[in-house]
């Protein structure tokens, strides 16, 4: 199945989840991940704000700049470039590129050799870590950077869009782990 059909099959599976059951999927990835972040202080993490039905990391946001972590959110920097850049609130996110929240224009871009693990959301991933996004290629191009190898990359959804395999190109990245409300598990590939 090519990657179009399958981007398409997977919006449907994930906006068939009911309001009470993706609320109740999302304070458990939120809590799964809070647990594995909570004494990693010393880099930076790297979330993403929700939009079009991804798991809304929020609460795993405010709860880690409460116990200050330094968090990054990504911002579009041209037609094929982003870059993390670092918040101390949520209310530093604007309407960005896509229409995507985003740090503004004076938030401190981050270095990626300074982020210990970033969360990535995707429309589905494979047990293998393969990645099924939405078709930019961001997240690939910016992980594919010699400054981001130490980058742990963890792939953010429902397990109803957890694939037995994904179609794999060769500029896609693969995660190193996959965080849903069952909990973070390593990548088998």
């Amino acid at each position: 199945m090519d990657k179009q059909a399958l981007r398409q099959q997977y919006r449907v599976k994930r906006a068939a989840i009911l309001p009470d059951a993706r609320r109740r999927q999302e304070e458990a990835i939120c809590a799964h991940a809070q647990a594995s972040f909570h004494l990693d202080t010393n880099g930076f993490i790297g979330l993403y704000a929700a939009v079009h039905g991804e798991v809304d990391l929020a609460p795993l946001a405010e709860a880690l700049l409460r116990e200050g972590a330094k968090v990054a959110f990504p911002r579009v920097e041209g037609p094929a470039r982003m870059e993390f850049c670092a918040v101390q609130s949520l209310a530093d996110l604007y309407a960005g590129a896509y229409g995507i929240p985003t740090p503004g224009p004076r938030a401190p871009v981050v270095r990626p050799d300074e982020l210990v693990a970033v969360l990535v959301p995707g429309l589905a991933f494979a047990e293998d870590g393969t990645r099924l996004g939405y078709g930019g290629g961001f997240y690939d191009r910016y992980f594919k950077r010699p400054e981001a190898a130490s980058i742990r990359r963890i792939g953010v959804c429902f397990v109803e869009q957890l694939a037995e395999a994904l179609p794999r190109h060769p500029h896609d990245v693969r995660m190193h782990q996959l965080l849903t409300e069952r909990g973070l598990a390593p990548c088998s590939g």
